[in-house]
């Protein structure tokens, strides 16, 4: 019985510590705490997801911050309760360092919100992301935001982008 108690833990954390070295599950796991937080109206626990240091660009214009005061203003103003719901589509990720505590990741979400004629639309962004492991966890040092061009067939989570036109 020991023994079958031993195996079983020994196949739990390898499994944890196998997806806590994939860049990708990363990603996905603070893109889903972003979705969450945001969707809730939740600036803390937004904020909480940035280092204090963060270089960040929402779409929009004038939409960046270089500073704490500047990132909650921001995130104020995209994350109300009602607003835009953001889901995310996936992730391509890859360590951008040999100890692996630097993610560098392309991001696809659908950002559902009510069109000015009151009907629900869906609007395309990629997300470039540079995310930095701390003591407190993983934190977005660099997050930008960009509207992007709706696709007839989008490509299958984890496919390379189709090259420019």
């Amino acid at each position: 019985m020991k023994r079958v108690l031993l195996a079983t833990l020994l196949c739990v954390a390898s499994a944890s510590a196998s997806a806590a070295d994939d860049p990708g599950a990363i990603a996905k796991s603070v893109g889903e705490k972003f979705a969450a937080a945001c969707g809730a109206a939740n600036v803390d626990a937004v904020l909480a997801l940035y280092r204090a240091d963060a270089r960040v660009v929402y779409p929009g214009a004038g939409e960046t911050a270089t500073n704490p005061g500047e990132l909650r203003a921001m995130v104020k103003d995209t994350c109300v309760k009602g607003g835009p719901q953001f889901k995310l589509l996936g992730y391509r990720a890859v360590w951008a360092d040999d100890a692996h505590t630097v993610v560098a990741a392309l991001g696809d979400w659908s950002v559902v919100s009510t069109g000015p004629d009151g009907r629900s639309m869906s609007t395309p962004v990629r997300a470039t992301e540079v995310l930095v492991k701390t003591k407190a966890g993983w934190r977005y040092v660099v997050d930008h935001a960009s509207v992007g061009i709706p696709s007839d067939n989008p490509p299958p989570s984890g496919s390379p982008p189709p090259p420019p036109k």
